[in-house]
């Protein structure tokens, strides 16, 4: 699995030879957790393959997905510098998912003698937050229904025209109850957007549902 790696931006970058002592890949079924909300941080992990959930559990006991991350993407960073827990948990979505994972005191070493590391992980990092804000001011204060066009829009443009994700883990993403999201899907899918399957939901209209993720009210069935 060591070759897919060297698909991943931030990993071309380590020494080949290097890189073969420090990194450690990890497969994962689906419904698996590869870290959990508390533990220590002990290392960087890498997507290699399949996608990732990370999920915070709130002091009221509520589940929020903070993000679905894919192939390339980092996870796990938050404690890495101060050496805190992991502020959520992460979750194998696919089967299956393979994770790497590079020891917190390598990623120091490597971030010092090879200053190209630490310039991408800044870069990925500004990345995400962006992507984190533009998703959250893309969803507050609009319907429900809005929402989920945005959200589904936004992994649609991440991952392709099979999002692998059931209705809860939407609910968990826009912090609202499964059925509500279900509603949701279901007028879309008579407005001929997406289809609901088992576990997945298919795009198959995205010009239509970037045009409803953009309102902010419900649009009319017929796109203008």
């Amino acid at each position: 699995m060591l070759h897919k790696s060297y698909e991943i931006p931030l990993l071309k970058i380590i020494p080949p030879a290097r890189l073969a002592d420090s990194l450690i890949v990890r497969k994962y079924g689906v419904g698996s957790h590869i870290f959990e909300q508390g533990d220590p941080t002990s290392g960087l992990w890498f997507v290699i393959e399949g996608r990732v959930a990370v999920e915070r559990i709130e002091s009221d006991g509520n589940l929020t997905t903070t993000g679905i991350w894919t192939a390339g993407d980092i996870v796990g960073i938050a404690g890495l510098w101060d050496q805190s827990g992991y502020p959520a948990s992460a979750r194998a979505l696919t089967n299956p998912t393979s994770m790497g994972w590079i020891s917190r005191d390598m990623v120091m070493r490597l971030h010092q003698e090879v200053p190209a590391v630490g310039l991408e992980i800044s870069r990925l990092l500004s990345e995400r937050l962006r992507f984190i804000q533009e998703s959250m001011s893309s969803r507050q204060g609009r319907p429900i229904l809005n929402q989920v066009a945005s959200v589904l829009w936004t992994l649609y443009a991440r991952m392709g025209a099979v999002i692998g994700l059931t209705h809860e883990d939407l609910a968990h993403i826009i912090g609202t109850h499964r059925e509500t999201v279900s509603r949701a899907l279901q007028e879309l899918t008579r407005a001929g957007m997406v289809v609901s399957h088992h576990g997945s939901i298919e795009i198959v209209d995205p010009d239509k549902l970037e045009h409803w993720s953009l309102s902010t009210s419900r649009p009319s069935a017929e796109r203008p």
